[in-house]
């Protein structure tokens, strides 16, 4: 399995009508737009749904058990990425859709998930389309297929926390796959060990250090950012640095003054110290 997903995805999934034939999955594993099959996730939880109810009917227990596996599977999955473990996935036969029911009482489908959910939702939703279908085809439901996958930045939507999430997540559901990512996060360079960092700006590899690394670390080190600071608290800083200097004191604290509310704990701290220490000079 060889494939790429593009940095700017949200998939709109086909609405559904009726069951559809098992083989149009089949043909499409190698269909190169990933939008296009994707998009008929929906059609294929359908169809196992109904396939289910039909193996039950006609005593088929291996497959009725084998589709139980993979919808359990599935709200696990969806579980892990909400961080809602009371998430359950329902299936509404009369509408042919699927509910995400929240712990918290809401419901959405998959077509109402937000930007950032939809684009992490899409790559999986492949995913676990073609690793069904390829066990399936081999008949063994234990059959993790091996494969490369290219994605242009994951972390696209992400808040922090869920960035560094995505690898862990996708190497577990997927052992076998190589991933192979472009990415600016330093979220999603730090999540995961046992990789290979590569730096495109300077064609040098990385050598592990990154997994044990700081947020700000990185952002200095790899991403060659003068330091950790934001320009607001660079711009600060400069104040402070040159009021101290001059042994202006009442520049220092015009700075707090003017800065406050833009100051972290750290910094507010150090500034009356510093105007401490001048009134200590002074007496």
């Amino acid at each position: 399995m060889h494939f790429f997903f593009k940095a700017h995805r949200k998939v709109e999934l086909y609405n559904v009508n009726s069951v559809t034939p098992g083989n149009q999955f089949t043909n499409l594993l190698n269909e190169p737009d990933s939008d296009s099959f994707a998009a008929q996730f929906k059609q294929y939880l359908v169809n196992k749904k109904v396939y289910e109810a039909f193996d039950s009917m006609n005593a088929k227990t291996d497959n009725v058990n084998q589709n139980k596996v993979f919808f359990s599977a599935l709200t696990d999955i969806l579980r892990n990425v909400f961080e809602d473990r009371e998430l359950e996935l329902e299936f509404v036969q009369e509408s042919f859709e699927f509910y995400i029911r929240l712990g918290d009482g809401r419901s959405i489908t998959f077509n109402e998930l937000s930007e950032g959910f939809s684009a992490f939702i899409s790559i999986l939703m492949d995913l676990l389309l073609r690793v069904d279908i390829i066990r399936k085809s081999k008949g063994d439901f234990t059959f993790d297929p091996p494969g490369v996958v290219l994605i242009d930045e994951p972390e696209t939507h992400f808040h922090i926390a869920m960035q560094y999430e995505v690898l862990p997540m996708l190497t577990n559901l997927f052992p076998n796959i190589q991933f192979i990512v472009a990415t600016h996060s330093p979220a999603v360079i730090s999540s995961i060990k046992n990789a290979v960092v590569f730096d495109i700006s300077s064609q040098k590899e990385i050598a592990g250090w990154q997994a044990g690394s700081s947020y700000s670390e990185l952002m200095v080190n790899h991403f060659g950012l003068e330091n950790e600071f934001s320009p607001v608290a660079d711009d600060i800083l400069l104040k402070v640095n040159n009021a101290v200097q001059h042994n202006d004191k009442a520049g220092l604290v015009q700075i707090l003054t003017e800065n406050e509310k833009y100051l972290t704990p750290s910094l507010k701290f150090e500034i009356e110290n510093q105007i401490i220490a001048l009134e200590s000079k002074r007496a």
